[in-house]
């Protein structure tokens, strides 16, 4: 059997597999149909694969297919339908058995499933908005760096990890544990949502042997666990370029200039990463800001 025979239908064949004489005159040859309907050849084949639409007349002698007028129209159903963004399998359900209530029932599920799609996009685009207003922020920001300044910052919430030593990979696993708790899409990059609460030492050794991971957050972004509520007041507070380098020479500086304004600098803050590696692979770009607590002296 040729290839071809599987596409056959008896029901159209005229004297034993002769072509009917009037062929030219009751269907359109495949390339006519691709022509007409601004659709390939191949697609036209695909559809008759998947039993879509199938050729009205085989011919089992070449192969060729022919359709009807009827199937050109069909044809053109599918394609609007397709611009409309049905899928296969739904168009397939829309011209089968047609009726109104049906076709009325398969273009309403798929209103239903645009809108739905459309929130989506909606929700995104928003998300999107904000990081391009954040990066716009940071390029136009004017981070003077490791020039202490003391500064009203309001309470924040934040959710917590579990204290570990920054030389491990334990901190890196407890940021994971946190991002994948936050119920936000994308919830990280192009934020400065990233932080640790960091001690005061200028000994790099020391600094690094007790941080805790923490994101910023809204109380809706949080799955509760862990969340925590950061104090507000006066923070003395430093922008420091290269998250990964020495911070004991700015945190020296921070502990003079608290104590030239009377004030004393707490012995636990925070380390937040302004711009961080979720932006950029250079070192010398990444920025963080150093905030400790400060309290009139005694």
């Amino acid at each position: 059997m040729k290839k071809s025979d599987e596409y056959f239908d008896d029901e159209l064949i005229e004297n034993n597999g002769d072509i009917p004489s009037d062929l030219s005159r009751r269907y359109l040859t495949i390339t006519e149909v691709a022509k007409y309907r601004r659709l390939s050849s191949d697609t036209l084949r695909y559809y008759d694969r998947i039993g879509l639409i199938k050729p009205n007349y085989v011919d089992k002698t070449n192969g060729r297919r022919y359709y009807s007028m009827e199937q050109c129209e069909h044809l053109g159903t599918i394609k609007e339908l397709r611009k409309l963004n049905l899928s296969l399998n739904e168009i397939e359900e829309f011209m089968t058995c047609r009726n109104l209530k049906k076709s009325e029932k398969v273009l309403s599920r798929h209103l239903e499933v645009l809108k739905k799609e459309i929130e989506e996009k909606q929700k995104l685009y928003s998300i999107l908005e904000k990081k391009l207003d954040f990066l716009a922020h940071i390029k136009t920001a004017d981070f003077v760096l490791d020039s202490p300044v003391i500064k009203d910052i309001p309470e924040r919430y934040a959710l917590k990890g579990k204290h570990n030593s920054l030389s491990t990979n334990k901190t890196a696993i407890e940021f994971m544990k946190l991002e994948e708790s936050l119920n936000t899409e994308s919830p990280i990059l192009a934020t400065n949502k990233v932080a640790m609460e960091v001690n005061d030492s200028v000994i790099d050794s020391e600094f690094r042997a007790d941080v805790c991971p923490m994101l910023f957050c809204s109380e809706a972004e949080s799955d509760k666990k862990n969340f925590a509520v950061v104090g507000g007041g006066k923070y003395i507070c430093a922008y420091h370029a290269d998250s990964t380098g020495y911070l004991g020479e700015i945190i020296a500086k921070m502990k003079f200039t608290a104590d030239g304004n009377g004030f004393t600098m707490s012995s636990r803050g925070i380390l937040i990463y302004q711009v961080d590696i979720t932006l950029t692979d250079e070192p010398s770009e990444t920025v963080i800001e150093l905030q400790y607590p400060v309290y009139p002296k005694e």
